[in-house]
């Protein structure tokens, strides 16, 4: 026997718990009061306390149904005593602390620092050069020449201390006088001051803060995920316990049942040989069999809902991270569709909530910006740069004259020299321009697709969440009409069972037919959760109202 319906528990935000969950939690779904026409759901029964486990009595099989509460990072049975317990709210909020938020924020820090870097694009890059290396060794001698009229002084340099021939602009006579050249040190510093660029400083200025605007719509969009299978998780956490409730109610059903036939049979659990005759000889003896069967069966259904309860609650665990008090509970409460704010509206205010609020398409958006940017900044990129070059150079030689002015050297030793000019620098590298500008309006064209492609696709996931809203609730109503229908039938079978006029197996398969109603009444309630949990990622912006009546 298997329930009739499953909810997929889904999440891209944990580690390996909720990765097991996606793969298997499928299963029953929370309880409501058996007994009920208006659908509360009760919150699980209460457990035994710590170390008090039941063997069922089939076979003496430890009993789901009487769990020893677990450890409190064992996320399988009953929470033990002083567990913390959360609300949805607070779990939501630690979830926006989790690993994959907190890497959003950080790359959201990271593009911030690239706008300013763009920003100050401006400030001249200044390249520098220092340079030590062997000088050469000049003299200089003072020699006056007298003209017609006047008396003048020139220097006569030569390499100090070897032949008056010595050319030390030549490489043979450079390394002839190395061993006495001395050290020579020169100072270089070049730069350029933009003036105007024909738009690339602002064009990359642009690129940067279109950039930045992307990485903070994806850090909202990582957020409204996170929050997402925070609801997937709790929701199925909730269907969980519901089945677990259903499950107590149908067993005190049983129970009563199996009392009921060892009352008949004239024996007791144990006397499987009693005399019918001494009780009531119309109670069939298969009667025992047939409830013991419907013992085991819920047995196995608790075992799946006690398995899908851990993976959903492990699953909030790895999804609010280390922020969370360590191995916390979640408030139980009744699992009832929850209304949107405003009421449900029309599928056209959800699709253009969508396209206003959601960050995908905001992303898109910007992501034209981003295109546009980039290929002004390519078309600019054929035109020079206007600025202002600035050189700074200075040398000094220990073993050349100082003094030198000219004559036969060029003081290329002892110098400081500045040099301002108005410049035009331009790269003529046109091929490669022509191909990034191609590539770029490609890239921009290749945008305005997407743009439209993920109107589209999100104008989808919208209508998808919708008619799953709809479906799940007018399912809702009915599988409610029809549990309490099949309630009434168990009620009227347990009555005829007590007074002998029916035997289990009638009552057996009504109480089938109840909690499988009954659970697949809390299903859709859950199914209804988790469309309007879609639907409002769908659309980006929260849609949360109260719980139905």
């Amino acid at each position: 026997m298997r329930w009739p319906g499953t909810i997929v528990l889904a999440c891209a935000l944990c580690p390996v718990a909720l990765q097991a969950a996606q793969a298997r939690a499928a299963a029953p779904t929370a309880p409501a009061d058996a007994g009920d026409d208006d659908d509360v759901v009760d919150p699980p029964p209460p457990r035994p306390v710590e170390g008090d486990t039941v063997a069922a009595k089939p076979g003496a099989i430890v009993s789901g149904f009487d769990l020893a509460p677990s450890e409190r990072d064992n996320p399988y049975g009953p929470r033990p005593a002083g567990t913390p317990t959360l609300s949805l709210d607070q779990v939501e909020r630690y979830a926006q602390q989790n690993p994959l938020v907190r890497t959003a924020d950080e790359q959201v820090a990271a593009m911030q620092a690239r706008v300013r870097k763009a920003k100050f694009a401006w400030v001249p890059i200044i390249d520098t050069t220092m340079a030590l290396a062997p000088g050469v060794n000049i003299k200089c001698d003072d020699i006056p020449v007298t003209t017609t009229g006047d008396a003048l002084d020139f220097q006569f340099c030569r390499p100090g201390g070897g032949a008056d021939n010595l050319d030390v602009q030549t490489a043979a006579g450079y390394f002839e006088q190395l061993g006495r050249a001395g050290i020579r040190f020169s100072f270089q510093l070049d730069t350029i001051i933009p003036v105007y660029t024909f738009g690339k400083l602002k064009n990359v200025r642009k690129i940067a803060e279109a950039g930045l605007a992307m990485t903070k719509l994806q850090k909202v969009a990582t957020a409204q995920e996170s929050t997402l299978r925070v609801r997937q998780a709790h929701t199925t956490l909730l269907l969980a316990r519901a089945s677990m409730a259903i499950l107590v109610e149908a067993k005190k059903v049983v129970d009563d049942a199996e009392r009921r036939v060892l009352k008949d049979l004239g024996g007791s659990a144990d006397d499987f040989d009693a005399d019918p005759s001494e009780s009531n000889p119309s109670r069939d003896p298969d009667d025992l069999i047939r409830v013991r069967l419907s013992e085991l069966e819920l047995e196995e259904l608790m075992r799946e809902a006690l398995k899908v309860e851990s993976l959903a609650l492990s699953a909030l665990w790895a999804l609010a991270g280390t922020a969370a008090p360590r191995g916390f509970d979640v408030e139980t409460a009744p699992l009832v569709p929850v209304e949107l704010q405003g009421g449900r509206r029309d599928l056209s205010h959800y699709k253009d909530l969508a396209e206003r609020n959601r960050p995908e398409a905001r992303m898109a958006a910007a992501g034209i910006e981003l295109r546009k940017a980039q290929e002004r900044l390519a078309r600019s990129n054929f035109l020079p740069d206007l600025g202002v070059a600035l050189s700074v150079s200075v040398a000094r030689t220990s073993a050349a004259d100082q003094g030198m002015t000219a004559l036969y050297y060029v003081d290329n030793y002892n110098f400081s020299r500045v040099t301002a000019a108005l410049a035009l620098r331009w790269r003529f590298d046109f091929h490669n321009d022509a191909f990034d500008l191609q590539a770029a309006r490609a890239d921009l064209r290749a945008a305005g697709y997407q743009r439209e492609a993920a109107r589209l696709l999100l104008g989808r996931d919208v209508e998808e969440a919708y008619a799953d809203l709809i479906e799940a609730s007018s399912t809702e109503e009915i599988r409610r009409a029809g549990a309490q229908e099949a309630w009434r039938l168990v009620v009227s079978q347990q009555i005829k069972d007590t007074a002998g006029t029916a035997n289990s197996a009638e009552l057996l398969r009504a109480l089938e037919k109840w909690y499988r109603l009954r659970f697949s009444q809390v299903e859709a309630a859950g199914q209804h959760n988790l469309a309007a949990a879609r639907l409002a990622r769908a659309v980006g912006t929260p849609l949360w109202g109260r719980p139905s009546p």
